[in-house]
């Protein structure tokens, strides 16, 4: 997995990293070229086929975007034995106001999203349309699906988002909720 992170790592800064964060920085809606890009370019030197390569390289490129973006968030954490990816804005506000939080799961392996911890998740985050979970391709659930592939006519979750929007989708959520986290700029 170290590859991943280096392979990315490496074409962000071909592309320049502070340019990136510059543009986004000022036009959000440069975020999705960014990761076409960046997705494109990794796909044309990394043959990456598995559920987990694919989760660690979309974990890595919103992490990286989301600093880019100077877009709050907390990542890794555990509530009540749960394992959460990423929370937008903060634990705090999950907490509080859950209906101003989005929490994103980035299975590294898509089947292990099952009924049970959909479950445990929704105690989490009741608001399922501020559950999203990144997966490599469209699959069934309750949740917003952000997926890597087109959605080929198969039934899926009830909104199936391309991975692309992510960062503006979260953007347009944080603006909505008049989230004023403070943002640090890089």
């Amino acid at each position: 997995m170290e590859d991943i992170g280096n392979t990315l790592y490496s074409i962000i800064g071909e592309i320049g990293k502070e340019k990136i964060q510059s543009d986004i920085t000022l036009n959000m809606e440069l975020s999705k070229q960014y990761i076409q890009v960046i997705l494109a370019q990794f796909n044309n030197r990394v043959d990456i086929a598995n559920d987990e390569s694919i989760g660690t390289l979309c974990e890595a490129l919103l992490h990286f975007m989301l600093t880019a973006g100077t877009l709050p968030s907390v990542r890794k954490v555990t509530i009540d034995k749960i394992n959460l990816d990423i929370i937008i804005p903060n634990l705090h506000t999950l907490s509080n106001f859950p209906e101003k939080a989005i929490v994103i799961q980035i299975p590294k392996d898509a089947k292990s999203i099952t009924k049970h911890e959909q479950k445990n998740l929704r105690k989490i985050q009741p608001n399922i349309k501020n559950l999203w979970i990144v997966t490599k391709e469209p699959f069934l659930g309750d949740y917003i699906n952000y997926s890597i592939e087109s959605v080929n006519n198969r039934k899926t979750s009830s909104v199936v988002r391309n991975f692309g929007d992510i960062i503006i989708d979260i953007d347009t959520f944080l603006e909505q909720t008049k989230d004023k986290t403070f943002r640090f700029f890089h």
